[in-house]
């Protein structure tokens, strides 16, 4: 029985294997060039330095420390959008409106505009350090 599957319609089954193995090839291929041309057609674009801005809650008074204070963003998109892009329409945050204690390790957020994805972020977390109470408003 498991020896005519085997040797039942031999030239269908190899015509077959031959077919899957072209098919993976093809489908292997073209995921790696999808990523090599994203590279050298200018798809993506490194932003080095962008400052961390610290979110929290207007009643929070304290001053926090991040460290790393600046970050690096590459991203993915149309070539042209990327070349109009300017560093400033980038969003970098740390959010720290749902917690407050003394030492944290908080993760990075990157708003960008429609249309952009972002390929990389390094790093993608930052320790967060309170400093004190940040002097309020003079009365």
């Amino acid at each position: 029985m498991l020896r005519s599957l085997i040797t039942h319609n031999p030239w269908q089954k190899f015509f077959s294997l031959l077919l899957a193995g072209l098919i993976w090839f093809t489908v292997r291929y073209g995921i790696g060039q999808d990523s090599r041309n994203d590279e050298s057609n200018g798809n993506l674009r490194t932003f080095k330095g962008l400052p961390i801005t610290v979110l929290m809650t207007a009643s929070d008074l304290g001053r926090y420390q991040v460290a790393p204070a600046s970050v690096t963003v590459t991203l993915k998109g149309d070539p042209v959008t990327l070349d109009r892009l300017q560093s400033s329409e980038l969003e970098v945050y740390v959010n720290l409106i749902d917690h407050s204690p003394v030492h944290m390790t908080r993760r990075i957020h990157v708003n960008v505009p429609p249309g952009v994805q972002i390929a990389d972020l390094q790093p993608r977390e930052v320790l967060i350090e309170r400093q004190g109470i940040a002097p309020g408003p003079a009365r």
